[in-house]
């Protein structure tokens, strides 16, 4: 049978036409695979939110959190359940196990969504019905900020809306968001003076306002062998009906809402959730697309379009990008085509000084076409070009040639030797095809537990193994099949005929084989060395820089700011302004985008998505690129601690660790908070207490508790006034955010009714004890037999004695004091305990790894009560889980690769050999990376200097 280099020459039309195939299949798989800046990841979480209005965080967190974590915790193939109870809300996060199937994915969200409607029986009244939110893994990629200065949001939103039905239209595109709108709503400032002076109770306007707000259904009715729907004309058609809306007063005359209360169109109190763009209003627009697309593509599609629909926007709108994926997906194929080129010309330029300046082109030639002919496999197995895949090819350079080495090199001695061309040619291919195959199936094998690894990481690196797969395999291909092929026609034979000189004479060779035989007589002497060089290094690891995800070279990073709590929105926003205008003042930075209340979108895998509340701030920075980041990092930290020193203040860099917030995290769990706060509060005395730790950074995951206002409702007074509870709700309600009343429509467009209580002036009632408190159901002991009914329609008592009935009186009458209280604002829980986390980040210049393994002993040794438990979160936890389940499949690839050389070699003692010099490789890996962290420490410390 002939072999796979014979066959290639017997057919040599096949080969060349195989040949071209590889190249402009290569250069066409490669212009249309999916181009992605991270390998797609499939988040196998979904979110429960639950409101639940008036309770605080320990009340969600019994009442809802608890009866719904039960519910829910049957479910097979559930890695964890995690909850968050703060006033109002209860979000619990439920995350899948990875070792379930993608296509049954969508299953477990049905059964959670089956579990979350069983339980909401089981809830308390006045709890509004849970959402089940499974997609808030979807990673948006590209990011505008749309500013328009002078514009009010209602026009905003509207343009944008435009965008967004624009946008879906277009190919590849998955999803629209727009984030920072403050939705127009119709307000009812009721004044109190007038609506008692002219006897309208409070409910007749909420039912009036309901009656008019709702569609009507009055039937049909048959007529001449046809069938008419009937209409109730009188719902409302604009805000003037709204505010000409007829109420009887309790003498029969008719007066107009607008008689007693201002109405007018506004913005919904109070602003949350709010966005600036250097310091301008501005709206956030989200475009996520699908994850088979060529995200390049995509992005031009994108762009070309808003460049089409820019004519169409009023001037004064812009469109600003704030992250753009396609560009830098886009840079990184840039950047790795550079790489690409770069790394063939070292290995050619190489391999030109050791080996010929021909055999340096055929290697060279043979690289480039290992790489080609990747792509179109790559593409056909689903995979994607990404910075992992991308990175791969890199890591692979070195490996790809080795093949093409070994048979240009017996090519060459051969044809020293004076072997006919060719058997020179075909021997050595056909010779140490098998070892070849053998060293290549050992690289691959290498890599298998990495792609085997059921968690994130794995998940994220698998397409490294992919890659290496493909392309060294087909490397062992075409050093059997091109380099002999290309050596015919690219080889100098005559050189090699005429050549005297004796083979192995040079003078390297010279040097090399004394030095060779200087330690084979000194053996003892060498393994020594070797060994005590191997404990060296193996002691040195320590000192290397353990970092388990590395920061990108972003020239964007964003800033946590959480002031302190109670922090009313209008400071927040105001704070917003403020630093954004300053900012911008710091030569470097182009861009300041920020954000209140949380993250205004999921638009980069690599970056936390925070959620804090009222008093959180974001900020994404633009820098003019990654070096003046880091130079200006430590003047924007001291900018917010020195004007901001009671908020809490992170600068951060974009990082694969998004499901942890720092780097260090140590968790306490246990039923008691205050014990547990305790613990914590150790725990953060030792971290202030270590110089490896950045101190800015250490906090606590858990809020301080927050203020609020208790208003003490007297059951006695209340009883007699025929005051209720709920009574004194609506009253405060409608002096502070306002009582919901129905909905009016202009077209598309939807505007909430808030009914407001406000004083002589329009504003909020300051002094809360004065506020106006009516009954909802009057009290008619004064007026016997007198009923609501008869009120409404007019009846024979005075006026002046239905105006007595209505009075309104002060919420101090039926309140006994109105004392400020502590409550726990945000009750964490796992898997069904509460816990508390002390978190900290490392300097700079050390490691998360250096900060634990620096306080661990401290840490460990805090007592714990009984009940109570300790464990070490963070980047820790996932790097404890990713190598975990690494080592766990190393037997695996031990196995095969021990099989691998039995089945080369045939030989125990031959085998052992090259499994004993594998860990001597430690002594030259160990003092690089000592000697790239020294380099890190020397640049932070210049960086240090020049501030």
């Amino acid at each position: 049978m002939k072999h796979i280099s014979e066959l290639a020459y017997r057919y040599r039309i096949v080969f060349w036409f195989m040949i071209l195939t590889i190249l402009f299949g290569g250069i066409y798989s490669f212009m249309n695979i999916s181009k992605l800046e991270d390998p797609e990841i499939v988040v196998m979480q979904a979110m429960v939110v639950t409101i639940y209005p008036g309770a605080s965080a320990e009340e969600v967190e019994m009442h809802v959190s608890n009866v719904i974590e039960n519910e829910i915790r049957s479910i097979d193939g559930i890695e964890q359940i995690s909850s968050t109870s703060i006033s109002n809300v209860s979000q619990i996060s439920v995350l899948l196990k990875f070792s379930v199937p993608e296509k049954e994915i969508t299953q477990k969200w049905d059964i959670l969504r089956r579990k979350v409607q069983a339980a909401q029986a089981k809830l308390p009244s006045g709890v509004q019905p849970s959402m089940v939110l499974d997609d808030i893994g979807d990673v948006y990629g590209i990011f505008y900020a749309m500013t328009g200065d002078g514009y009010s949001y209602e026009e905003l939103n509207r343009y944008a809306n435009f965008i967004k039905r624009e946008m879906l239209m277009l190919e590849g595109v998955k999803r629209v968001d727009i984030f920072g709108n403050q939705p127009s709503c119709i307000n009812i400032e009721l004044l109190p003076e007038k609506v008692a002076a002219l006897g309208i109770y409070p409910t007749q306007v909420a039912l009036a306002i309901n009656s008019h707000s709702q569609p009507v259904y009055a039937g049909s009715i048959n007529k001449d062998n046809q069938t008419f729907p009937i209409e109730v004309s009188g719902q409302f058609k604009s805000i003037d009906d709204i505010a000409n809306l007829p109420i009887r007063g309790f003498e029969n005359d008719i007066i107009r809402l607008q008689d007693i209360a201002n109405v007018e169109k506004g913005i919904t109190e109070p602003e949350r959730f709010t966005m600036l763009y250097d310091g301008e209003t501005a709206l956030g627009i989200f475009i996520a697309m699908e994850g088979d697309q060529n995200v390049v593509e995509v992005g031009n599609h994108v762009t070309k379009r808003m460049d089409e629909l820019t004519p169409q926007i009023p001037l004064g709108i812009e469109f600003q990008k704030v992250f753009f994926q396609p560009e830098k997906v886009s840079n990184a194929i840039s950047n790795f085509m550079w790489n690409l080129i770069m790394s063939v010309l070292v290995v050619v330029i190489v391999l030109m000084f050791t080996m010929g300046f021909r055999s340096g082109i055929i290697i060279g030639i043979g690289l480039l076409l290992t790489i080609l002919a990747s792509f179109p496999i790559l593409q056909m197995t689903g995979g994607t070009l990404q910075r992992i895949s991308l990175g791969a090819f890199i890591v692979a350079m070195g490996m790809l040639v080795d093949n093409a080495i070994v048979v240009m090199d017996g090519i060459t001695v051969d044809l020293q030797n004076k072997l006919p061309i060719k058997v020179a040619l075909f021997r050595t291919a056909k010779k140490n095809a098998i070892p070849l195959l053998g060293a290549t199936a050992i690289a691959i094998v290498c890599f298998l537990p990495v792609y085997l690894s059921p968690d994130t990481a794995g998940v994220y690196i698998g397409d490294l193994f992919i890659v290496l797969c493909i392309s060294l395999g087909l490397s062992w291909v075409l050093a059997l099949t091109q380099v002999p092929i290309f050596s015919i026609y690219l080889l100098d034979f005559k050189k090699y005929r005429n050549n005297t000189k004796k083979l192995f004479s040079g003078r390297l060779y010279k040097y090399l084989t004394a030095i060779l035989n200087f330690l084979m007589r000194h053996k003892i002497s060498t393994l020594v060395v070797a060994t005590l060089l191997l404990a060296l290094s193996i002691f040195g690891f320590r000192y290397t820089k353990q970092t388990f995800f590395p920061d990108f070279d972003y020239d964007q990073a964003y800033i946590e700011l959480t002031l302190p709590p109670n922090t009313s929105l209008e400071v927040t926003n105001e704070i917003m302004k403020k630093a954004s205008k300053e900012l911008l003042q710091i030569e470097g930075i182009r861009h300041v985008t920020a954000s209140q209340g949380m993250t205004p979108g999921r638009y980069c895998l690599v970056r936390a998505v925070n959620q804090v509340g009222d008093n959180y701030a974001e900020f994404i920075l633009d820098f003019d690129n990654f070096k003046t980041m880091q130079k200006l990092r430590g003047e924007i930290e001291r900018y917010f601690f020195e004007n901001y020193p009671d908020a809490y203040s992170r600068f951060r860099l974009y990082n694969l660790s998004i499901l942890s917030t720092h780097t260090v995290e140590v968790q306490f769990s246990g039923p008691d908070i205050n014990v547990l706060r305790d613990l914590e509060q150790q725990a953060e005395v030792i971290m202030r207490g270590c110089d490896l730790i950045n101190q800015r950074t250490v906090c606590s995951d858990m809020a301080v508790p927050s203020k609020y206002i208790s208003a003490q409702y007297s059951e006695i007074i209340g009883s007699q006034l025929g005051t209720s509870r709920s009574d004194v709700s609506m009253a405060l309600l409608a002096a502070t955010d306002g009582i919901p009343l129905g909905t009016y429509w202009e077209g598309i467009n939807s505007y909430p009714i808030n009914l407001k209580i406000r004083d002589k002036e329009g504003k909020r009632i300051e002094d809360l004890k004065q506020i106006p408190v009516w009954n909802i159901i009057p009290n008619f002991n004064a007026v016997d037999g007198e009923l609501l009914s008869d009120i409404v329609v007019g009846s024979t008592t005075t006026g002046q004695a239905m105006r007595d009935i209505i009075a309104p009186i002060p919420l101090e009458q039926v309140v006994d004091d109105m004392p400020l209280k502590w409550e726990e604002g945000v009750i964490h829980k796992t898997d069904g305990r509460r816990i508390i986390q002390a978190q900290c980040d490392p300097i700079r210049e050390a490691s998360p790894s250096d900060v634990k393994n620096k306080i661990q002993k401290q840490i460990e040794a805090i007592e714990l009560p009984e009940g109570y438990d300790m464990q070490w979160v963070g980047e820790y936890n996932l790097q404890n889980k990713a190598l975990k389940n690494i080592i766990a499949l190393l037997p695996v690839a031990a196995i095969l690769v021990l099989l691998i050389l039995i089945l080369l070699f045939n030989n125990v003692r031959k085998t052992s050999i090259i499994l004993l010099c594998l860990p001597f490789v430690a002594i030259g890996i160990v003092p690089g990376l000592i000697l790239d962290r020294k380099s890190t420490r020397l640049n932070s410390s210049h960086i240090q200097k020049a501030r």
